[in-house]
């Protein structure tokens, strides 16, 4: 682990404990001795836990670490050296981007460089951890819907344009576009997430110019890309020609846009927001997949779920053992991730997450289950480790 910063679990027995199953490294030595709770020792300093079914097994019984061991932790606190993880790297794009929004009647900064440091923050998270970025969408729905929403948005966009082989002038173009597609509404949207009436002819007309103003803006602040202007004024169109605002169809859309478009449309289904029904991310995927050939491009919406998986990281699933879980990582197969297991069959929470392999039977998922249901707080470095650290 290095100069990992470890983050133990209170234990059970006096003079140790827990590690929780963030702090284990597969192939890295472990850098204390581990005992049970009774305290026999089940791995030496330096041991290396090589696969997830070793790390499954120690996690399931229990390992400790002799409390004499935190002069190491001291040293690595001391001499913390650590990059950011992509919870802190998600965190921060959202606060720039926020900070920015506010700015935009009076700027004192280069727009075309501050949306190039914040595509890099997305990069960067992504770089880091791409289930741990994916999560946050769901898992981290705190402040202004507008700005979390274009960060999810920017987020998904680059998991599914590098997944297209996208050259990089394409992918900046599309991340600076993801983040700046709705500045043209940027002051009424939050009010927009709370409005539970019929909208008025004036936030009609403000929804269905939004690309338009947006481009506006943005030619404001000095941007000239070509690319960037036309994915923002284009990310509302369909395959079909049934979007706006100038309603063109298939290859007249740049594929950027089309991207920007399943990213917005998914994002925005399954946010939390006030008065307005939330679906589950499989439900979601499952509408916009459905819509393939008509408003979505079928190639584009085939790369959404390869991508993120029928269960995305981050969703909340219920197996059959009864055990209730948080997705963490997607396998080869889009209908069988990983899941940590928060919940016990009987409805008691967990002392630690519990990696589970819902390939197989007894840990298959039965059921997606409604986030807003969860009545304790979810803790991310407790299932990615250091790369959800703050989260």
């Amino acid at each position: 682990m290095g100069s990992r910063l470890v983050d133990f679990e209170n234990g059970y027995s006096m003079g140790k404990q827990r590690i929780s199953v963030g702090d284990i490294q597969l192939g890295k030595p472990l850098p204390w001795a581990v005992s049970d709770a009774n305290g026999k020792l089940l791995l030496r300093e330096g041991f290396v836990i090589e696969t997830d079914a070793q790390l499954n097994r120690l996690i399931e019984q229990g390992m400790f670490v002799d409390e004499d061991s935190r002069g190491k932790r001291l040293e690595v606190v001391q001499g913390n050296t650590e990059p950011p993880s992509a919870v802190q790297l998600i965190t921060e794009a959202r606060n720039q981007l926020m900070q920015i929004s506010r700015k935009l009647k009076n700027v004192d900064f280069d727009p075309q460089q501050k949306a190039s440091e914040i595509a890099r923050l997305v990069q960067q998270a992504c770089n880091i951890n791409r289930d741990v970025a994916l999560a946050m969408i769901l898992l981290k729905q705190e402040g202004s819907y507008a700005i979390r929403h274009l960060i999810g948005c920017a987020v998904v966009s680059c998991i599914v344009g590098r997944a297209m082989n996208m050259a990089d002038e394409e992918l900046q173009a599309m991340l600076k576009a993801a983040m700046t597609m709705n500045l043209g509404m940027i002051e009424v949207q939050d009010k927009l997430n709370s409005f539970g009436g019929e909208l008025t002819p004036a936030l009609q007309a403000a929804i269905q110019s939004h690309p338009k103003k947006s481009v506006e803006i943005l030619k404001q602040l000095g941007i000239t890309d070509t690319l960037w202007l036309e994915m923002v004024l284009q990310h509302h169109e369909t395959e079909d020609g049934s979007g706006y605002p100038g309603k063109p169809s298939g290859e007249q859309i740049r594929r950027g846009a089309k991207v920007i478009h399943m990213a917005d449309r998914y994002t925005a289904r399954i946010s939390k927001r006030e008065n307005r029904p939330l679906a589950l991310p499989n439900q979601a995927l499952r509408e916009l997949f459905l819509e393939r050939g008509q408003t979505v491009e079928p190639a584009i919406a085939a790369y959404f779920v390869k991508e993120l998986g029928l269960y995305p990281p981050g969703t909340l699933v219920r197996l059959t053992n009864g055990e209730t879980g948080i997705v963490s990582k997607a396998s080869d197969n889009a209908r069988t991730p990983w899941i940590h297991s928060l919940i016990g069959p009987r409805g008691a929470p967990l002392s630690f997450p519990i990696r589970r392999k819902t390939s197989e039977a007894l840990y298959a998922i039965h059921d997606v289950v409604d986030p807003r249901k969860l009545d304790f707080p979810i803790r991310l470095q407790a299932i990615w480790g250091s790369d959800a650290a703050g989260g």
